[in-house]
């Protein structure tokens, strides 16, 4: 564990408020530890008889970050304190948000579920726990930032805007797209301009034949859409998800728009 973050918050409550505080254990041995980065790359490949060449297909990431976290008090725990601690960390259904209090990591969090977690005695006396999480994906995420614009007036807006994409990811970042249109508006459009298909096409991200003044709001990691009409705007969308690639991209807007947002996290790789 190379945290130099002496609390975290887990599921929004800091640990102060169970008198815990991380500390590294002595390992006995040397001052080099070692500790997951959340980068493991697995390779999809085929060898064929005869043919002493690999047959290369791609490469992905897909094991999750694990690490384990030690925590202790000033104070010796006693049962009591560990059925609270234990009630707060496990067995909560679901991932949650795990946050250390750490100058140079403060916007990101973990995704986590805690897994375990074992009673460290010096003397008879609990004097800490080992806690072991496991994460939603190979790396950490930046919290929710959102990219947003206001106009005023009522009328046909056709300008660029550039989004750089310095996520740790190298795969395409899906963003949620939130717009809201004027009371002339009845259509709109991303194009993005560095996303190119194999026919030298910009991708196109588009919705036509809808309401003036109507909010759409786009999920386009979950695929979800939805409209402040109630009306299922499926039909109405060209059905190109909008996606942002690794760098720089460019993308153009058209729309009789009032208000439109964009709202995305960054994976970040800082292993644990």
């Amino acid at each position: 564990m190379s945290f130099w973050g002496k609390s975290f918050t887990f599921d929004g409550v800091p640990s102060e408020q169970y008198d815990l505080r991380l500390f590294d254990p002595p390992d006995g041995e040397s001052g080099v530890k070692e500790s997951p980065a959340g980068s493991d790359v697995q390779i999809k490949q085929t060898w064929i008889y005869r043919r002493p060449k690999v047959f290369h297909f791609g490469n992905y990431q897909n094991t999750p970050l694990e690490f384990d976290l030690y925590a202790g008090s000033f104070d010796p725990m006693n049962g009591i304190d560990r059925s609270r601690i234990e009630k707060w960390l496990m067995g909560r259904g679901g991932y949650k948000k795990l946050q250390i209090t750490q100058d140079d990591i403060q916007d990101v969090y973990y995704n986590v579920i805690c897994t375990g977690a074992s009673n460290a005695f010096v003397g008879n006396v609990q004097e800490g726990v080992k806690l072991h999480f496991i994460c939603d994906s190979p790396w950490g995420y930046t919290f929710p930032r959102i990219l947003t614009q206001t106009f005023t007036g009522n009328e046909i807006k056709n300008f660029n805007l550039t989004f750089y994409n310095d996520s740790d990811d190298y795969g395409y970042l899906s963003p949620i797209v939130s717009f809201t249109l004027n009371s002339i508006g009845n259509s709109f459009t991303i194009t993005n301009l560095n996303d190119i298909n194999s026919s030298g096409d910009p991708r196109i991200f588009s919705f036509t034949n809808i309401s003036p003044g109507e909010t759409i709001t786009v999920d386009n990691d979950l695929k979800t859409i939805v409209s402040s009409t109630g009306l299922y705007r499926l039909d109405n969308f060209n059905k190109n998800w909008f996606r942002l690639i690794p760098g720089e991209n460019v993308l153009n807007i058209i729309s009789g728009i009032g208000t439109y947002t964009i709202t995305y996290s960054l994976a970040r790789k800082i292993g644990a």
